[in-house]
C-alpha cells in the first residue's frame, strides 16, 4: 500500500507559464525592470570572423556571459560588421551580424539561470525582411527594421528565458547594433494544476476509497 501511494503522489506536476511584455522602446522596457539594465559590453577584436561553434561572448555586466552562435546549415556563419550606417542617428556603428542565405540565424544561449528581461537593438542590411524572435518557451514575435534601420525590441518575463534566436529570410542580413539586460519585474507565474495532478489526485482518491471499504 506504501508503494501504491508514493506511485500515485508521482503523478503530481506542476506547470509554470512564463509570462512576457514585449515593448518597442527602451522607456518603455526599463519601466519593467528591477533596478538599472546593464549593456552589452562591444569587445571585438576587430575584423574577426565567429564562424565556429564556440561562437561570440557576449558580455553583458553581472548578467553575462551569453553565447551567440550563427548556424548556418552544417557550418557557422556570424561576424563582426565594423561599419554598419545606422540611418537613425546618421553614424557608422559596430554590430553583430548573421548570415544572409535565409538559413543562418544568431543563437543566444544564456546561463542556466536564464535572463528574465532583454533588449534588442536590430537592424538590418540587404532587403528588408520581418526578422522573428524565437524565445525558449515557443513565443515568437517579429519587428521589420528596414535596411539601415535600427530598432528596440524588449523582453520581460515573468519566468527566465534561457536561450532565443534570431532569423530573417534570404537577403536580409541581421545586424545586432545593441544588447540590454535586466531583471524583470514581473511576478513569478501562479502554479497550473495540470492533468497529471488531476490523475494523481484520483488514484489517492480510489486508494482512499478501497481502505474504507
Amino acid at each position: 500500500m506504501k508503494f501504491t501511494l508514493f506511485a500515485a503522489m508521482m503523478f503530481v506536476a506542476v506547470h509554470l507559464n512564463a509570462t512576457e511584455i514585449v515593448t518597442s522602446s527602451y522607456a518603455a522596457w526599463t519601466a519593467t525592470v528591477t533596478g538599472a539594465p546593464a549593456e552589452w559590453d562591444f569587445s571585438f577584436s576587430g575584423g574577426t570572423s565567429y564562424s565556429t561553434a564556440a561562437g561570440y561572448t557576449l558580455n553583458a555586466g553581472s548578467y553575462g556571459p551569453l553565447t551567440v552562435t550563427g548556424p548556418d546549415g552544417s557550418g557557422y556563419l556570424l561576424n563582426e560588421n565594423p561599419s554598419y550606417f545606422d540611418s537613425t542617428t546618421s553614424q557608422n556603428i559596430t554590430t553583430l551580424e548573421s548570415a544572409s542565405d535565409g538559413l543562418g540565424s544568431m543563437v543566444f544561449t544564456t546561463p542556466s539561470a536564464g535572463l528574465t528581461a532583454f533588449g534588442l537593438g536590430l537592424g538590418e542590411l540587404g532587403t528588408a525582411n520581418p526578422i522573428t524572435v524565437t524565445l525558449s518557451d515557443g513565443e515568437t514575435f517579429s519587428v521589420t527594421p528596414g535596411v539601415n534601420g535600427d530598432v528596440f525590441l524588449g523582453f520581460s518575463s515573468a519566468a527566465a528565458i534561457t536561450s532565443f534566436t534570431l532569423s530573417t529570410a534570404s537577403g536580409s542580413y541581421i545586424e545586432l547594433t545593441d544588447f540590454d539586460a535586466g531583471t524583470s519585474s514581473e511576478p513569478q507565474p501562479a502554479a497550473e494544476v495540470t492533468p497529471l495532478l488531476m490523475i494523481g489526485s484520483g488514484l489517492l482518491f480510489f486508494l482512499a476509497r478501497g481502505r474504507k471499504f
